[in-house]
Parts: structure tokens; C-alpha cells; sequence
């Protein structure tokens, strides 16, 4: 098969721009039976160590870490099947040395009679350099910086005031008519300092690269909702219906990444400056047929066509859903597929939306 195969625009010709522009290109086809390397330029098979021969004589498949290929080929499955592809995706790949090294692929593609063929810009997402999915990330935990300091601040609050009425107390010797006040104010700051801990630790969690584990995906929402708090509770009552579920496979940092941008673009359905009793999201969390299920859904303003096809672009951001909080749906869904999982976003009945993650729940 040919490169002249492709179309869309994909010419040899600028291929071989890219590639002398230093932009490490593969083009990877997918017709049921197998990865096909139909291309790969100097720079992506520099990346990993090898010539450019080297690297296509090698099956596609191999140079994915062992542990990641049963869900790639999951993924490519799904999309075969209809499912959205993503706009990007991070993959651990498998150098020429055996060494491992963390890749974000830009994925584009162009359907074949008879399945796929993507063509993927590779770049080290082990650099310093800022990558489009970590760009939305630093949105996404920007959105919750003024929150969050509004989190810490009250409970701190309450501890020094608590503190200034204990020394009173102590100065009384604590007398026994004193000791039930002293020890209400005792259990304020120990409330107080709990509270910041657990959400300290909550954002170190989110914020921390971690190994690939069996996460519990219950936990893990339970912790973003606390995170989540200041944005979401002005705009709408969380009623959360959180089930225990098997454990999904993954990065905790990085599913908590996802579950948060989820929360975040559904509060964004919502005027900031306008409160109602009315608004609701309703966070669920359930096992159905051996998926773990994570559901989002609203009932504030109604989607578009143009915000349901775009919501998942990069630095997309439409006049209202995910405007007011600057943070899309590309991290849920690129961390989703990453783990063999989906995210889907469609129109509530009666207004609002519904964003649905699916994790295969571990073995």
C-alpha cells in the first residue's frame, strides 16, 4: 500500500516537510487484521533510537510498551466499531534499547474501505516542553486555584479563631465548667485541619505522576468532588450517587484528571452569577457488565451541535459550556482511551448534558 493511498491532504510531499521540519510523522493503518507501518520519517524513528529502516521493518505492534498493547488494540477495535477518535493520546513506546519512553501522539486519520489509517505527530512527553494536553491541564487546575484557595482560607479561619478561644480557656486553668467548650473548640480545629489534609492531599494526587495500579475509580471521584466544591456548589446542587465498583487499571493522577474535567464542564452549563435552587449535576458511579461506569449529568443550558462535536478539540471553548471555567473534555477523553475506556457527552433529555465515562474494570 502506497502513502498516495491516504488523500486528505496527505501528500508524500508534505510528509517530507514535516519530517525536515524535524516533526517525527508516523502513519499507522489499522484494516482488522493488524498494525500497519506504512511511514515513518527520521525524526520519529530517532525518537526511539532506530533508522528509519529499522523501524519499518519492525511490526507496529512492538513498539508499544507490552503492558499497553491489549488496550490499543481495544481502542482500535472501538473506533473500527464507531467510537470517536481522539485528538490525542499518550502511549508509552518501547525504544530500540529496550528502554521505555512516554510518547503524546496528535492523532489524525483518514477512513479506508476497509478500516483506518492515522497519522500520528510523536513527541516526548517526557521533555520540559509544553504539550497541548498538559496546556489543558494547567486550565484545568487554574479553574480550580481561586476555589481552592477559598477552600483553604475558611477552614483556616475557623482554626485560628478556635485557637485565640482555647488559650482563653487555658487561661482559666480549665476549670471544669470550662472543659465542654474547650473540647468543642479542640474538635473545630481538628475538623478544620482535616479538611485542608484531605485536600492538600487530594491536589498532590492530582497534580503527581504515579505507576500504573488497580485504582478505585469510587475513591477517586469522592476526592475530585471535594476539590471540585467551590466551582460546582454556587452553580448547582451535586446530588452524588456513588456505588462501590470493581477497580480500573491506570494512573490515579491521571483518571482523577479526567474526572475532574468532567465535573468542571458540566458546572460550566450553569451562570456563575446566577443561583437557583433548580440546578442540578448528579454524579453516579456504578458497575454494569464488567465496565465501571462514571456519569455526569446536568440540567443547564442546552448543548449545541457545534459544542457536542467540538467539546473534546483541544482549547476549544464555545460563548458557554466550558467557557466559564476554560477546560474542555480533550483530557477525559485521551486519558480514557489510553486505558481501552470512552468518554461520550450528548444532549439531557429536557435540556442540559449527560458525560459518560466507561473503564473496563480490572481483572
Amino acid at each position: 500500500m502506497t502513502l498516495e493511498a491516504l488523500g486528505g491532504g496527505f501528500t508524500p510531499a508534505l510528509l517530507e516537510a514535516l519530517g525536515h521540519a524535524g516533526i517525527g510523522i508516523t502513519v499507522i493503518a489499522d484494516r482488522g487484521e493488524g498494525f500497519e507501518r506504512w511511514y515513518a520519517n527520521a525524526p520519529a524513528a530517532t525518537l526511539l533510537g532506530y533508522t528509519v529502516e529499522e523501524l519499518q521493518a519492525l511490526p507496529a505492534i512492538e513498539t508499544i510498551s507490552p503492558a499497553q498493547r491489549p488496550l490499543v488494540t481495544q481502542l482500535s477495535a472501538a473506533i473500527r466499531a464507531g467510537q470517536p477518535v481522539p485528538a490525542a493520546i499518550e502511549l508509552t513506546a518501547v525504544c530500540k534499547d529496550g528502554s521505555l519512553l512516554p510518547l503524546e501522539l496528535a492523532l489524525s486519520y483518514v477512513r479506508l474501505p476497509d478500516g483506518f489509517a492515522y497519522v500520528m505527530i510523536a513527541r516526548d512527553a517526557s521533555s520540559h516542553q509544553l504539550s497541548l494536553l498538559e496546556a489543558d491541564r494547567i486550565g484545568l487546575v487554574g479553574a480550580l486555584a481561586t476555589g481552592f484557595a477559598h477552600e483553604i482560607n475558611n477552614p483556616l479561619t475557623s482554626v485560628l479563631l478556635n485557637l485565640r478561644s482555647l488559650r482563653k480557656q487555658l487561661t482559666a486553668s480549665l476549670a471544669a465548667p470550662a472543659q465542654p467548650q474547650a473540647m468543642r473548640c479542640l474538635d473545630d480545629i481538628t475538623t478544620g485541619a482535616e479538611r485542608i489534609a484531605g485536600n492538600v492531599k487530594a491536589l498532590q494526587t492530582l497534580a503527581t505522576r504515579s505507576a500504573t495500579s488497580a485504582v478505585d475509580l469510587a475513591a477517586v471521584v469522592s476526592a475530585a468532588l471535594r476539590l471540585a466544591a467551590p466551582t460546582l456548589e454556587p452553580r448547582a446542587h451535586v446530588i452524588r450517587q456513588i456505588f462501590p465498583v470493581g477497580r480500573v487499571s491506570g494512573e490515579e493522577s491521571r483518571i482523577g484528571q479526567a474526572v475532574l474535567a468532567m465535573l468542571l464542564f458540566s458546572s460550566s452549563g450553569f451562570d456563575a452569577d446566577v443561583a437557583s435552587t433548580t440546578n442540578r449535576i448528579i454524579v453516579s458511579v456504578e458497575q454494569r457488565d464488567g465496565d465501571v461506569i462514571l456519569e455526569v449529568s446536568d440540567n443547564g443550558r442546552e448543548l449545541t451541535p457545534a459544542e457536542t462535536h467540538h467539546a473534546f478539540d483541544p482549547f476549544y471553548r464555545s460563548s458557554a459550556r466550558g467557557a466559564g471555567v476554560g477546560v474542555g473534555l480533550g483530557v477525559a477523553r485521551s486519558v480514557a482511551a489510553a486505558l481501552g475506556g470512552e468518554v461520550t457527552l450528548a444532549p439531557r433529555p429536557g435540556g442540559g448534558a449527560v458525560i459518560t465515562m466507561r473503564l473496563r474494570a480490572a481483572l
